[in-house]
C-alpha cells in the first residue's frame, strides 16, 4: 500500500488540477482509507483469534479452507502486481 511514495512527483503531474492543497487532500484521503482497511482487516482477525493470532492472520486458517486459499491468492496477485508500481521511476528516471 505505500509503494508510491517516489512516484509521487509522477502523480502529481498526472493529477487532474494539480494544485498543491488538492495533491495533499488526495494523498491524505487515501492513507486514510489504507489505514482504516488494514484496521478492520487486522481487528477481525484479532477478534477471530484473540492472542493466538499469528502475525500473518492467513496462516491461522485451515489449508484446505477455500475462501482461505483464494485470499492466499490474492495476497500472492498483490505482491506480484507491485513490482511494476515499484519500477515505473526507475523506467522513467532512465528513459
Amino acid at each position: 500500500a505505500y509503494m508510491a511514495h517516489y512516484n509521487a512527483p509522477k502523480f502529481y503531474v498526472e493529477l487532474e488540477d494539480n494544485t498543491l492543497p488538492r495533491f495533499n487532500a488526495v494523498v491524505l484521503s487515501s492513507f486514510v482509507l489504507s489505514v482504516l482497511l488494514f484496521a478492520a482487516i487486522a481487528g477481525l482477525g484479532f477478534l477471530t483469534f484473540g492472542g493466538n493470532a499469528a502475525g500473518l492472520v492467513l496462516n491461522n486458517y485451515a489449508p484446505s479452507d477455500p475462501v482461505m486459499s483464494l485470499s492466499r491468492l490474492a495476497v500472492a496477485a498483490s505482491l506480484i502486481c507491485s513490482y511494476p508500481l515499484a519500477f515505473v521511476g526507475v523506467r522513467d528516471g532512465v528513459l
